[in-house]
């Protein structure tokens, strides 16, 4: 069992955030700790989520709290940021835990925008590239994002999980590192549920901690999302059905991943 710590939004009455990517960290048998950016009802594209952001001042309170247990962090997963104070703190926390474990896992999930827009403010989407991006072990944009970062002029050095990358009339997965250059892809569905990139994050997360390699992370971190996907639309279901699915998704048969060669 390794011992994750986890930077997002916690939405009370969504599978989206840390409600998401903690649940599939601690069903593949790791400890997770949960510092979080916002405090919602409900997404936003549910309507008027209630709620926002933490106050920085706060986080630092439970920093501090969570630090005077002396517990050891294995890694550290972010997602959404709900004000530009956050990207500060999420630096000065990764950096300190890296200084006590040099082995720390860094997966940052650079939440942005998607569609060809941002849904944050520009300082802050700038910031997460300029400060967390360079921090990370892997990063885990979808396929916008990743465009943003290195339209934006800023350097991708570490490696990448890609989402939302299309395949002819399919959608799939892009992993690459010094070593590997695979993808994955299945069915694309007409619409699903927010959260699935959360998801994804906590699964590949989860998997690598469970020493699978990257390439074998992605496919069964992918075939466990396209299960949660395959539910949704089969009941309609508005919300990432995440319970009623987890022995589907927990170790699931990996998808077939195609290798290509470095140029």
């Amino acid at each position: 069992m390794k011992t994750v710590l986890v930077i997002s939004s916690y939405v009370a009455a969504s599978r989206v955030g840390s409600v998401a990517s903690a649940y599939c960290l601690r069903r593949l048998g790791h400890e997770v700790i949960i510092l979080p950016t916002t405090l919602m009802g409900r997404h936003p594209g549910w309507g008027d989520p209630g709620g926002g952001a933490v106050p920085v001042d706060q986080l630092n309170n439970m920093l501090k709290a969570i630090q005077a247990q002396n517990i050891k962090f294995d890694a550290v997963l972010t997602g959404y940021m709900g004000e530009f104070a956050h990207i500060g703190l999420t630096a000065e926390v990764i950096t300190e835990l890296t200084h006590q474990n040099e082995a720390l896992t860094v997966l940052v999930d650079p939440v942005m925008g998607d569609d060809g827009r941002l849904y944050i403010p520009k300082d802050r989407a700038q910031a997460i590239c300029e400060t967390l991006v360079p921090l990370a072990s892997v990063i885990t944009p979808n396929l916008w994002e990743l465009s943003y970062i290195r339209d934006n002029g800023f350097e991708v050095d570490c490696n990448t999980l890609t989402t939302s990358v299309p395949a002819g009339h399919n959608i799939g997965a892009r992993y690459e590192d010094q070593n590997n250059r695979a993808s994955v892809e299945h069915r694309k569905f007409d619409s699903v549920p927010h959260g699935g990139g959360d998801a994804l994050a906590g699964l590949f997360l989860g998997h690598l901690l469970n020493d699978l390699d990257p390439v074998m992370a992605m496919s069964k971190a992918v075939a466990g999302v396209f299960r949660m996907m395959e539910a949704a639309n089969a009941l309609d279901a508005g919300e990432l059905p995440l319970i009623r699915t987890q022995s589907e998704w927990v170790n699931p048969l990996p998808l077939k991943a195609k290798r290509t060669k470095h140029d």
